[in-house]
C-alpha cells in the first residue's frame, strides 16, 4: 500500500469516526488505487457484509464497492437520519450469495456465477458520504468512499427471479405516505443479473472471493434521492414486494 492510499485509508476512517468529512486529498491516478482505498478500509472494518455495483448502460463496464461490515439491515429498519450528512435513498433489485466461491485467478463465467446465487430481494440503499463537496468530488473518489453507501436495507425475498422480464418490473417509490416515483423499469443496466454477475467474478478474481451470506446489490431503479430527517420511505416492486426504513 502506498504512503497516499494509506493516508486517504486512515482519514476515510476517522471521517467513518468522528463524522467530520474531509476533502479528497490528492488525485487518485487509477483504478487501482481506488480499489486499494475501498480494500484498505474494507481490511480495518471486517469481513465485508457485500458489494454494490451499477452500470450505467446494459453495455457500460461496472463499479464495483464493498458494503463493510454491518451494512445490511432488515427492513423495516430505522436510522438516525439528523447524524447522517445526507439522507440519499435508491429502491434496487439486491442478490443474496448461497456458495462460496474462493478467490482464485480464473474468471468465473455466468453459469457459475449464478448458481452461487440465492434468492433475489428487494433492496433500499441508504446513502451517505464522508466527503467533503461530494457534488463536486471527483467520481473517483466517489467510489474509493464506497460510492457512499451507508445501508442496504434487506426487504421481501423474491425467490423465482431468473424468470422475470427486468424491464417490465414495475417500481414505486412512497415518501411519508406520498408516491414520488411510480414507473415500469428504470435500471441504467435494464438487466441486473449482467452487473450482478461481473460483480461476482471481479470479487472472485480480485478481491478475495465471495461467500455465502454476503449480499450483491445492482444499481438504482429509482435515481438517487435525498430527504430529511424525519422520512419514512418505502420502496415496492409491484407483486414482488417491499422495503422500509425511517430516518
Amino acid at each position: 500500500m502506498s504512503a497516499d492510499v494509506s493516508k486517504a485509508v486512515q482519514q476515510l476512517l476517522e471521517a467513518r469516526r468522528s463524522g467530520v468529512q474531509l476533502k479528497p486529498p490528492f488525485a487518485l491516478p487509477d483504478r487501482a488505487a481506488v480499489y486499494a482505498i475501498q480494500d484498505g478500509v474494507a481490511q480495518a472494518t471486517g469481513p465485508v457484509s457485500g458489494w454494490k455495483v451499477g452500470a450505467r448502460t446494459p453495455t457500460a463496464e461496472p463499479n464495483p464497492a464493498p458494503l463493510l461490515a454491518g451494512a445490511l439491515v432488515k427492513s423495516p429498519a430505522t436510522f438516525d437520519g439528523k447524524a447522517m450528512h445526507m439522507i440519499g435513498i435508491e429502491i434496487e433489485i439486491s442478490f443474496h450469495i448461497a456458495k462460496d466461491i474462493a478467490a482464485r485467478s480464473e474468471p468465473v463465467g455466468r453459469d457459475e456465477a449464478l448458481d452461487a446465487v440465492g434468492d433475489a430481494f428487494v433492496g433500499m440503499e441508504v446513502v451517505d458520504t464522508r466527503l467533503a463537496d461530494f457534488k463536486s468530488a471527483d467520481p473517483e473518489w466517489l467510489l474509493a468512499d464506497n460510492q457512499m453507501n451507508h445501508a442496504l436495507v434487506i426487504g421481501d425475498p423474491i425467490g423465482e427471479w431468473k424468470g422475470l422480464a427486468w424491464a417490465d418490473l414495475q417500481v414505486r417509490l412512497t415518501i411519508d405516505g406520498k408516491v414520488e416515483v411510480d414507473q415500469k423499469g428504470g435500471l441504467g443496466a435494464v438487466d441486473p443479473v449482467r452487473p450482478l454477475a461481473w460483480m461476482i467474478d471481479h470479487a472472485v478474481r480480485h478481491r478475495g472471493g465471495i461467500r455465502a451470506s454476503q449480499a450483491i446489490t445492482t444499481g438504482s431503479w429509482t435515481g438517487l434521492r435525498y430527504y430529511p430527517p424525519g422520512t419514512r420511505a418505502r420502496g415496492e416492486f409491484v407483486g414482488l414486494g417491499s422495503v422500509e426504513a425511517s430516518f
